[in-house]
């Protein structure tokens, strides 16, 4: 009983000092993970990461030169809820410094600084990407009311558009967050924006590195290097072109695209508005949104007659010495014009092309048939985008084939009632070019990673075969003829050079059904030299005033002047064909419109005899002040050249409205067109009354409607 007790007793004993031994471990494991966790806790508390913002990449032309690059720049935050704890006699002047250093108005900056609905002010653009100078005059003046914890400045990059406006519907722009918003910024953003790297360090109170503390660096990767194809020569040719017609002409828009057609390489792309993307705030948004090179289709008119014709020989339905009778034609008893309303009698097709007989290309068309029609549409790629390399870009607009009437597609077949991009169009003509090969426009020939890796090397890619090469040229040979042997197509007519063209006269739809009286889209696509071409181009300018409304008045000279720079940037040498007089098919004979503005009437007008022209001359005292058509134009001998002298011209932005009477059609159009007026014709044959009496000042621009009938 007592060894029981004694036992019993030690057993106690036993149990105490393990249960006294396990409380003290669990308290010691107790403390150490209590001390961990505040470790961790403190660790976190002093534990900072930053990040290192990547440089971006640069983008450059096909000559080497910057178009866009970054510089360092600072992001400046001010703290509105300790600024406003200045007293209003101190606040007030610091505003108005800090006005003084970014450019901003005084009262502007009142109304920023004094904010009730924000804690924290991001000044866009006057204190984002601030240059170094900018942002030490920021600090010195916070520091000197001693605001100095109100302002915090971050390091990062501004980017700079060297050349402005020069190709800024290409390039693009970044928004406030420093991503792509437009062009090639936002289409290659990826590429170009690189990735940011951090660094982890711990801080002390003040968020400063603790010394002898490790510092773990993640590398910032810079953005690549993106390498276009735009030459830097020609889209300055280009540029010039739209500053010239956005001058004189006043469009709502205009558009330029010069291309490689053996390659699809883009050149040069331009378009009205023009904006600069360094100061991007300052337009509207449909500027910066809008490039009317991609992004929004329109009735081309006449240029598509190209896919009708392609598509009538390629199936064998027509010959181009096949004639037709031209002037009028009945489609379930809608008759349809030719634009001179009278025609040219019986010609043959490639005459249509020629002259852009409306009429012929009905003939043409219901000769293909409307499948085969729509399959050549299909194979030129104008049913769907080009996938040019920009954001944006615009497919067309086409009937169903199945919905298509007999009158909507006599009209399809001259380039109305459906609406096409010009790029696609470039593409297109650049099928016909090249020898029928469709191939995918591009602007960006290579990618370049910081080390120099080439990242993207772009090669023409091929599309489709569309045609063969044989019937290409024959749509070249009368393409070129359409430019040398039409009167009426000749300002896109290059001395020495075999350009192949044509131009397109659209009329503008009306959204409440048919087309707006006296409003147009004019244009022009062709490519030089034709036998072997290297350029390609398409102007486009949308509602012209103070001109005649035909894409040979508008587009053609633009196009011709961007050609003929080009050509001889480029060193394309001549074929050294006859410079002056030029003969074509038949006897006609083709002369020069010799340079006669300046001169006495009466003496400008014996020059023309003598060059074998007829002069038209509206006003018959004083010095020649305009003429029609321009110097050096090609025409036929023969032919009328219109002349005003100073008596035609009243005070500025006026003129006095000619007598038409007797004039036909294309005479009084020209006449007109040389004062700046604009003819709405009605009938055909010749003038026989106008709606405002000759002799009338009326402003520039003025429609005159004007009666015509049958000698």
């Amino acid at each position: 009983m007592k060894k029981t007790k004694t036992r019993l007793r030690v057993n106690l004993i036993r149990f105490g000092i393990i249960a006294l031994f396990a409380g003290v471990l669990g308290r010691i494991v107790y403390v150490q993970a209590h001390d961990r966790f505040i470790g961790t806790l403190e660790n976190q508390e002093w534990q900072a990461e930053t990040s290192i913002m990547p440089q971006r990449g640069t983008i450059y032309d096909a000559g080497g030169d910057k178009l866009a690059f970054s510089v360092p720049a600072y992001d400046m935050d001010i703290d509105l809820a300790l600024l406003q704890t200045l007293p209003q006699d101190q606040l007030r002047p610091l505003s108005d410094q800090l006005a003084t250093i970014t450019g901003a108005s005084k009262n502007y900056m009142w109304s920023q600084l004094t904010r009730k609905d924000i804690s924290w002010l991001r000044m866009y653009p006057y204190l984002v990407h601030v240059s170094y100078q900018v942002k030490t005059k920021v600090l010195t003046l916070f520091q000197r009311f001693q605001m100095s914890n109100a302002i915090n400045p971050y390091h990062t990059y501004k980017r700079i558009y060297p050349s402005g406006t020069f190709a800024a519907h290409v390039i693009g722009f970044l928004d406030q967050t420093g991503n792509g918003a437009a062009g090639i910024e936002m289409e290659y953003n990826n590429y170009l924006a690189g990735k940011p790297g951090t660094q982890t360090f711990t801080q002390d109170n003040t968020g400063s590195p603790i010394p002898l503390h490790p510092i773990v660096t993640k590398p910032v990767e810079n953005g690549d290097s993106v390498y276009l194809t735009i030459d830097p020569a020609i889209e300055s040719y280009a540029d010039q072109a739209l500053s010239q017609i956005e001058s004189r002409f006043h469009p709502s828009h205009a558009a330029v695209i010069v291309a490689d057609p053996q390659t699809g390489a883009i050149l040069a792309m331009a378009a009205l508005p023009f904006f600069n993307p360094n100061d991007y705030w300052n337009y509207s948004a449909s500027t910066l949104d809008t490039n009317w090179a991609i992004s929004d289709p329109f009735e081309p008119g006449s240029t598509f007659k190209v896919v009708t014709l392609t598509g009538a020989l390629a199936s064998h339905s027509i010959k181009l010495n096949q004639t037709y009778m031209s002037g009028v034609d009945y489609v379930n008893g809608v008759p349809i014009y030719d634009w001179n309303l009278y025609g040219w009698g019986r010609i043959s097709y490639d005459k249509a092309m020629i002259y852009s007989s409306n009429v012929g290309f009905i003939h043409i068309g219901q000769a293909e048939g409307v499948h085969t029609l729509y399959h050549y549409i299909d194979l030129f790629g104008l049913n769907q985008p080009t996938g040019i390399d920009l954001p944006g870009e615009s497919s067309s607009i086409i009937f169903p084939e199945q919905n298509l009437n007999p009158v909507d597609f006599a009209t399809m077949t001259f380039g109305q009632g459906l609406a096409i991009t010009p790029i696609q169009q470039i593409a297109e003509v650049g099928a016909v070019a090249n020898g029928g090969k469709l191939l995918r426009p591009y602007l960006v020939q290579k990618i370049i990673s910081p080390s120099g890796k080439v990242i993207l090397n772009r090669k023409p890619e091929v599309v489709r075969q569309v045609a063969s090469p044989a019937i290409m040229k024959e749509i070249t040979n009368v393409m070129v003829q359409d430019v040398a042997d039409n009167p009426y197509e000749t300002n896109a007519y290059i001395p020495g050079y075999d350009v192949a063209g044509k131009t397109g006269t659209a009329q503008i739809p009306d959204p409440k059904g048919g087309y707006y009286q006296n409003r147009y889209n004019l244009s022009f696509i062709g490519f030089v030299p034709a036998n072997h071409p290297q350029l390609e181009i398409y102007v486009t300018v949308n509602e012209p005033h103070n001109t005649i409304q035909y894409g040979n008045s508008v587009s053609s000279p633009a196009a011709q002047m961007i050609l003929v720079k080009s050509l001889a940037y480029l060193h394309i040498p001549p074929n050294h064909r006859a410079q002056q007089v030029m003969p074509t098919t038949g006897n006609v004979q083709y002369v020069s419109m010799p340079k006669v503005t300046g001169m006495p009437m009466n003496e400008a007008q014996k020059i023309l005899e003598r060059t074998g022209l007829h002069p038209v001359l509206m006003g018959p005292l004083g010095n020649v002040v305009k003429e029609w058509p321009n110097a050096g134009t090609q025409l036929a001998i023969g032919s009328n050249a219109t002349l005003a002298s100073v008596s035609q011209v009243t005070t500025a932005g006026t003129v006095k409205v000619p007598n038409l009477r007797g004039l036909s059609m294309s005479d009084a159009i020209n006449a007109c067109a040389v004062l700046g007026l604009q003819v709405s014709p009605d009938g055909s044959g010749y003038a026989i009354k106008q709606s405002v009496k000759s002799g009338t000042s009326v402003p520039l621009g003025t429609v005159i409607q004007v009666q015509f009938a049958p000698h």
